[in-house]
Parts: structure tokens; sequence; C-alpha cells
């Protein structure tokens, strides 16, 4: 009987103990809020709310960004940490925003975040022997590398890059440039919602022009023929009545600088870029987010250039659209049968209206003039194909998106913090 007596005493103190260790916890997590308004009465699915951790710390300094978790109620936010060397680290949080709609995100410290899904990718797969025959680097294999400096020799179609260069993708799209004296940047359309550019190209590995990604795969296809124009938002600078791409170089360092659920990026250092009898260093930056079709680039440069470039290349047949406000956000667009599949595809440049100098073309490319500021300056790039997974399929709608996009742009989420 003292035996059962003994027993029971010591389950109560075991689950006392339990009970006493679960309140502590609970005393012990600390959570605050963020508040996110989104300042127009539509709905932003997946929009991407940039967060300072120096603000936070300011007003929390026991938080620490390695490890807390962020939940809008009950569900938890998939995050991602962005290194600023001028803001401080910046969490980017991917949430859906309805119209009007202010959400007080509850940031848990001590609590690890969960595994969130992947939604975005960037890649440089490339052969890794680095034989080479004079004319094309031979192997089998591509492997992917985080950053890479590009071999003297290097030339187009010469096998040495998978796909020709670096790739960037979100579910919607994917985009790559080829990594060499073109420096232009071509479009992967997609039939189906996911990431996909992992498995694209890897056993084209003979650089020539029938590569598998330029007919129709159960994924999509290659859709844009870029030639000698500027493809879709690629980087160059206006002189002696032309544009000079990124063609001449001392050297090029390219990385994935970023590759999480949230947002993937590359990063690709020009250095000595011959223009006329003048060099520059450019850094530029091809990034996108979650669930969306846009790529910004994000380009710093020295030596104070009177303009930079960007475009899209010309297709017959195709309607050509623009919007320069007095202020804001404007665009340049295209939209028609100008996909490599026959079918119809859209393409835009998005430009801020302070960076405009002029809207012109030449024989190959809609142009778009620019002109930095202090050295740097952004724009973004879209492709909307009609085959894309509900994707748009009339002029109309591609015109009510770039409405949208703009409006998205000129009335970013606001932060209280």
């Amino acid at each position: 009987m003292n035996y059962k007596i003994n027993i029971m005493k010591t389950l109560k103190l075991f689950f006392a103990l339990i009970l006493l260790v679960a309140s502590t916890n609970i005393a012990q997590e600390k959570s605050f809020v963020v508040k996110v308004k989104n300042p127009l009465a539509k709905e932003r699915p997946d929009a991407v709310v940039s967060i300072s951790s120096k603000e936070i710390i300011n007003a929390h300094t026991d938080f620490n960004l390695d490890l807390f978790s962020v939940f809008d109620g009950e569900t938890e936010l998939a995050f991602q940490i962005e290194k600023n060397k001028t803001k401080g680290a910046q969490i980017l949080v991917l949430l859906n925003m309805k119209p009007n709609e202010t959400k007080e995100l509850k940031f848990t410290l001590g609590k690890k975040p969960s595994a969130f899904a992947e939604r975005t990718y960037a890649e440089i797969a490339m052969k890794k022997n680095l034989q080479y025959d004079g004319k094309k680097f031979r192997g089998t294999k591509f492997t992917n590398v985080n950053k890479v400096k590009v071999p003297a020799v290097h030339t187009d179609h010469d096998a040495l890059f998978k796909y020709e260069g670096p790739g960037w993708e979100s579910e919607k799209v994917g985009y790559r440039f080829y990594l060499d004296w073109r420096n232009a940047t071509d479009i992967f359309g997609k039939k189906v919602n996911s990431l996909v550019l992992n498995t694209v190209g890897v056993t084209d590995t003979l650089g020539n022009n029938d590569d598998s990604y330029h007919t129709m795969q159960d994924w999509g296809m290659d859709i844009f023929k870029v030639g000698t124009s500027l493809g879709i938002g690629a980087l160059g600078m206006f002189t002696d009545s032309k544009v000079n791409m990124i063609s001449k170089t001392d050297s090029i360092l390219c990385q994935v600088s970023k590759n999480g659920p949230v947002k993937s990026e590359i990063r690709t250092n020009y250095f000595g870029w011959l223009v006329g009898y003048k060099k520059y260093n450019v850094e530029s930056r091809f990034s996108i987010t979650a669930g969306s079709r846009l790529t910004k680039h994000a380009v710093t440069i020295d030596g104070e250039p009177e303009n930079l470039v960007t475009g899209l290349a010309k297709y017959a047949g195709t309607n050509l659209t623009k919007l320069d406000p007095k202020k804001g956000w404007g665009y340049l667009a295209l939209y028609g049968k100008q996909a490599l599949s026959g079918d119809k595809l859209g393409i835009a440049i998005l430009f801020k209206k302070k960076d405009l100098i002029e809207l012109t073309e030449d024989a190959v490319s809609q142009i778009v003039k620019l002109k930095p500021n202090k050295g740097k300056l952004e724009y973004y790039f879209c492709a909307a194909w009609e085959q894309e997974s509900g994707g748009i399929k009339t002029q109309e709608e591609f015109d009510n998106y770039l409405a949208l996009v703009v409006e998205e742009l000129n009335n970013p989420l606001t932060i209280e913090y």
C-alpha cells in the first residue's frame, strides 16, 4: 500500500515539475509587435516588407537576430535576413495583405523559426575541370558554384556555363543572362508554378544552338530571341550615337549573393568596362522575390557616366505602350506575338521618373536612357507569357497588371515599430 502511495506522490511531483517548466517557458517567452499597413484599397498577395533590425534593437535591446520567429496571428510567416552595409540587417517578411489592411506582426524572441518552403532560386552552374580545346570547354557535367571569376578566354557558346550564364527565378518566371561579351538578358517562360532552373540544361554540355531549353519542355522553354539587342533589361551606355553593351572588360566576378525562401539574387562585378576611351567599374544585382514576375536591377558604377541605358528587344507586330508620369514610376512595354513559341508575351521596363533622360530606340531595341544618382541606379523589368499557369493572355490584362505594379511601387507598405 505504501509502495502505491509513494508512486502516486512521485507522479504528482513529476507532473507538477512539467507544469512548472512549461509555465516558466511561457513566462520567459517574450514578443513584440511591428505594424505593417497596406495604403492601397487592393489586395497584395506575396508582398515583401523590409523591416529594419536597427529599429527593432533600438526598441528591444535583447532582440537576437539569430533566434526569433514572426507570426501573423497563429500563422508563422516566412522571412529572410538580408545584410546591408548602410542600413544594417533587414528582415524581409513575406505576407498577404488585404485592401487597406493593417497587420500586427508578432516577433517572438528565443523561438527558432520553421523551415520555410523555397520560393525563389538563383544559380551559377559550370564545368569545373576547365579543359579548353581552343573552341569549347570539354566535360559532361555542370557543377553549381557560389562564385566564379570568369576565365579570360571564355566567349559565347563555348559550353563553360549551363545555359550560358547565371539564372534566377520565382515560381512564375525565370531569367538568365549571358556571362560573356554579349551580357544580354533572356527569359525562361514557365507552364508550371514551381522552381525549375536546377533541372534546366543539365545535359546540354556541347554549347550548341540546339540546347534542350530552346524547344518546349514539360516546364516551359526559353521564350525570347535576344540577338544583338538589350534583350529584357540588360545594361549599357549610350555614347557615340549608339548603345554600348558591357562587352569589353578587364575581368568579371559573378556570384550567387542571395538564395532563400523570400528573395534570390545574382551579383556581378565588372572591372574595367571600356566605353570609348574610358573605363568604369560596375556592380550589377539582379534579384527576384517569391510570387513575383519582377526582376529588380540595382546598379552601382564609378566614373560619373552621363547616362546608363536599358531596354527591350524590338519585334515586328508588337504593340508599344508607355507611361511617362510627372513623378513616381513609369514604364516602357511591348506586347504581342514575340515569344519563340509563337504566342503572346508581354515585357516591360519600369523606371523612376526622376531618373529618366529619354525614351528612344535604335534598329534592334526600345531604349530607356537613365541618369545614375551618385553612381547608383535602380529599375525593374518583367515578362508575362500567356502559357504561364494562370497567366496574362491579352493586351488589356497586361496593361492592368502594369498599372497595378506601378501603383504598388508608388505606394509601398508602411511600417510602425
